[in-house]
């Protein structure tokens, strides 16, 4: 089952991108369109408690299966007793976390006052056991470079559990349909990407087969953990500060920018991950590799997010409806995060891919302090404080990608800067055309004003890349027109 690290044909490259780009497109409709209907039919409580649950489950799910994906994935010499070892452990720990949110629900019903938490954590925690499955299966289909059935278990994993968690809302259910959207979603897709790959995986107990993965699994596991302790004791605290009322205009922010986030944090780690693999253990090769996707990737990400923050104020009452005005702000912080931080997880991305995770973990620790720090030092501020403190946080992590020493990827601290500043000033210009333009659209109608907004950002970072950003241009009419050749953005 070992398999090479070479770099991929550009069609297969360019077939790869289509289906990510499908699912991450398709997992943003489906999203969308499930808040749309459900926060018509829900309240913001609803939304908080259901925060609260979901982020207990998804910082146990990164205890069962998460540390293995990476491990297995960069291993150059896999067996399937690797599998086996690593998913007897993950439904292992499940059992246990499992056990352990049946208690865990009566203390946080007790906590905040809501008797429904007692049942709504242990029926969401049963999801650890397809998670854990899944990111085994998907570390395979990684090494496989098989990532179209990736993408369409994603997808389709997130249409069947999507719209039975609707039928739930319109049968009344109210938060279950919320709980249930998770749940449904994690065991539709583990089923679904079994199937497509047509290899079983099965347990088997093997302590020296684990051996073979411990250092990377658990450096793994410390930089995913910090990653979703984040968002545990950021909901916490802002419940405490705030309220589940709040908390709830969090979580409608957070539905509205982190499905795209999401999808596109997975899919560029997981594409570039094997990509900068290929490198080896030579740090200028890898820098070689790592310069241009940065760079390129930058141009793409950055006034996305940028972008969405934009129109944030025309789309989140398109999508939320009436009642919702408390989760703008918070949203555009998210969105601005996002743009900062994206394009330069892609150096934590090769760093990992080159046996170096802890650089990643140190990054996301230093997020995890200043988001918090940030969040109860300027709680005064309000509710914004709660956007701002995910922004910080965010840039936070963008900032050590781009000064921490690395002597084995070979890229000066300056030279990374370089990479990304031009799509960041870019973008941030975008931004300012779209946000002023939307004083002007204030009479239209909302739907309309949002249609003509995304025009306006699109043809004017067109032609801010044509002036100033000529080989960046050219990459991105390269992705439509495949004839075209793609060029260095940055002179090395």
């Amino acid at each position: 089952m070992s398999q090479g690290k070479g770099s991929a044909k550009p069609p297969r490259l360019l077939g790869w991108i289509g289906w990510a780009g499908a699912d991450a497109i398709g997992r943003l409709a489906l999203l969308t369109g499930s808040t749309v209907i459900l926060s018509r039919m829900l309240e913001p409580r609803d939304f908080g408690v259901s925060a609260l649950v979901l982020t207990l489950v998804a910082v146990a799910s990164v205890c069962v299966g998460a540390p293995f994906e990476e491990a297995l994935a960069q291993r150059r010499g896999l067996r399937k007793f690797h599998l086996g070892a690593a998913l007897a452990v993950a439904w292992l720990v499940a059992l246990g976390l499992f056990a352990l949110s049946v208690v865990g629900g009566f203390w946080l019903g007790h906590a905040y006052g809501e008797p429904e938490m007692r049942v709504l954590l242990p029926v969401a925690m049963l999801s650890i056991f397809f998670s854990g499955h899944s990111d085994i299966a998907t570390a395979l289909a990684r090494r496989l470079h098989r990532f179209n059935d990736v993408a369409i278990a994603t997808l389709g994993g997130h249409a069947i559990g999507i719209a039975l968690s609707l039928a739930i809302a319109f049968s009344g259910g109210g938060v279950w349909a919320l709980i249930g959207q998770r749940l449904l979603v994690v065991v539709a897709r583990a089923i679904l990407l079994q199937w497509r790959l047509g290899f079983l995986i099965l347990p088997r107990w093997s302590l020296e087969h684990l051996g073979h993965i411990g250092r990377f699994a658990r450096i793994s596991f410390f930089d995913r953990l910090a990653d979703n302790l984040t968002y545990l004791a950021f909901n916490n605290v802002v419940g405490a500060l705030y309220g589940v009322t709040v908390l709830g205009y969090v979580n409608m922010a957070m539905r509205l920018i982190e499905p795209i986030r999401g999808a596109i944090v997975a899919t560029s780690h997981n594409l570039a991950f094997s990509y900068f693999a290929g490198a080896g253990s030579d740090p200028r090769r890898l820098r070689d590799r790592v310069e241009p996707v940065v760079a390129n990737a930058a141009f793409v990400i950055a006034p996305l997010f940028v972008g969405m923050a934009a129109v944030t104020p025309i789309l989140l009452p398109i999508v939320a409806g009436p009642g919702w005005d408390g989760a703008i702000d918070i949203a555009i912080c998210l969105a601005l995060g996002a743009a900062i931080l994206l394009p330069a997880r892609l150096v934590y991305t090769a760093l990992s891919a080159s046996a170096r995770p802890e650089f990643s973990l140190f990054g996301s620790l230093s997020g995890f302090g200043a988001t918090l720090l940030l969040l109860v030092l300027a709680s005064p501020l309000g509710p914004i404080s709660v956007g701002l403190s995910r922004l910080v946080g965010d840039a936070v992590q963008s900032i050590l990608a781009i000064g921490l020493p690395a002597p084995n990827l070979a890229w000066p601290q300056r030279e990374r800067f370089r990479a990304l500043l031009p799509a960041w000033s870019l973008a941030g210009a975008m931004g300012l055309v779209v946000a002023g333009s939307d004083l002007v659209l204030q009479g239209l109608n909302r739907p309309l004003a949002l249609v003509i907004s995304i025009v306006i950002g699109v043809v004017c970072y067109a032609v801010l890349l044509a002036v100033f950003a000529r080989p960046a241009f050219r990459n991105l009419l390269a992705i439509v027109r495949p004839s075209t050749r793609i060029v260095p953005t940055v002179e090395s």
